[in-house]
């Protein structure tokens, strides 16, 4: 074995032990993100073996691990940029699918079974596919949205980077130089210097983001109005109302404290509201409270920024570590769906059709709609209008 390959491997091999040693160091308590990096991990580690497999079985084992890859790259990316992220049974089955398919058609191939070459290993190279563009979707996907700049950092230079690596691999390995003699020397050298800023981002400079804390809830818009918009309500401040002739309330339990915000390395720290001058706050909430500009379909961070004639980056700041939302989107639904909700519990709009209202506070779509205000309230709109405004009853 060529000495420059056995030190790639060797380089390699180090970092996923000192990947394994920082992530073993923290909480027991792990995140989902910790869980599915720590199963990326071990995928890794496969496709590193496997130059080194010896014997069938011990090559089936490696092989199963380093289909693992792409799918568990997916769900981990996705877990850190998708602000809901759930570990749906449909995704664990399309995972799935990529390494069962190949390792049974492996079994079936030893036992001298005849073996279909497309459902057992063309489809699963497919999806493989698929997957790396669903993870590269969820590192893009709603990139000026987000709120958080460490992990807005963490997309472009290392999520996006690696993505792009691994879809590059494969589309050399299995498409474009399938069993050409420089490629092991090739897939295998980049992985060390992979891991290694996995190992410098990820868990140390951006730790904040894969041991993410308990997200502060973004202050109450009305009580905000109320305090004079220059002071906040720490976490505890808040009591939130949840039956459903109250829901949507948000009631003070004491008087105006510190609130916490995240710093440019993911960790929290406290600080005050009056870092944020009020004046930008008295703008903004003119802008959205006054102006209704929420109700704009479409409307971007870039676009009320401008009319602020603030930098963006400026504005992520006044929203996020001022106000506590980690998302734009978030931001804005607040002041649509407190409208909404006001207009759906309102005898005299019993007529007025839920997409009208959906549309005029800004939704692009009914089941954008309906999607937001059931994340929000825990009811459909229709539900929540069948609550707050009864049917008439029958003379």
């Amino acid at each position: 074995m060529d000495q420059l390959f056995i030190a790639a491997l060797a380089f390699s091999f180090s970092q996923i032990l000192l990947s394994a040693l920082l992530l073993l160091r923290s909480q027991r308590d792990w995140s989902v993100q910790q869980w599915l990096f720590a199963v990326m991990l071990t995928a890794v580690t496969g496709y590193l073996l496997v130059p080194l497999a010896d014997g069938r079985w011990g090559a089936l084992v490696v092989t199963f691990l380093q289909t693992l890859v792409p799918g568990s790259f997916w769900l981990f990316s996705a877990s850190l940029f998708e602000e809901r992220f759930q570990l749906k049974p449909w995704k664990l089955i399309l995972v799935g699918t990529t390494v069962v398919l190949p390792t049974l058609g492996s079994l079936l191939t030893m036992s001298g079974a005849f073996v279909p070459k497309l459902l057992f290993w063309t489809l699963p190279q497919a999806l493989e596919f698929v997957l790396l563009g669903l993870a590269i979707w969820s590192i893009i996907h709603y990139w000026r949205d987000d709120l958080v700049e460490a992990r807005r950092d963490l997309r472009l230079w290392f999520c996006g980077l690696l993505g792009l690596y691994i879809l590059t691999l494969l589309l050399f390995r299995e498409l474009i130089f399938p069993g050409a003699e420089w490629l092991p020397l090739g897939q295998y050298l980049p992985v060390g210097g992979m891991l290694l800023m996995t190992n410098a981002l990820l868990l140390e400079y951006k730790s904040g983001i894969l041991h993410p804390a308990e997200p502060k809830p973004p202050i109450a818009i009305d009580m905000l109005t109320e305090a004079g918009r220059g002071a906040a309500l720490a976490e505890e401040d808040f009591v939130v109302v949840a039956d459903n002739e109250a829901r949507e309330q948000i009631l003070p339990s004491k008087p105006p404290t510190e609130v916490e915000s995240a710093d440019e390395s993911g960790s929290r720290s406290a600080n005050t509201l009056s870092e944020v001058p009020d004046g930008l706050l008295e703008q903004l909430t003119h802008l959205m409270e006054r102006d209704f500009v929420y109700r704009e379909m479409g409307l971007t961070i870039g676009q009320l920024a401008n009319r602020l004639e603030l930098p963006e980056y400026r504005l992520r700041k006044i929203i996020n570590a001022g106000l506590g939302y980690r998302n734009f989107n978030d931001f804005l639904n607040t002041y649509r769906i407190r409208e909404a909700s006001q207009r759906l519990a309102d005898p005299d709009e019993r007529e007025v059709a839920v997409l009208t209202i959906a549309l005029d506070i800004g939704f692009r779509s009914l089941s954008s709609f309906n999607k937001a205000f059931k994340d929000s309230l825990g009811q459909t709109p229709t539900e929540y209008r069948a609550d707050k405004i009864p049917a008439a009853a029958p003379s």
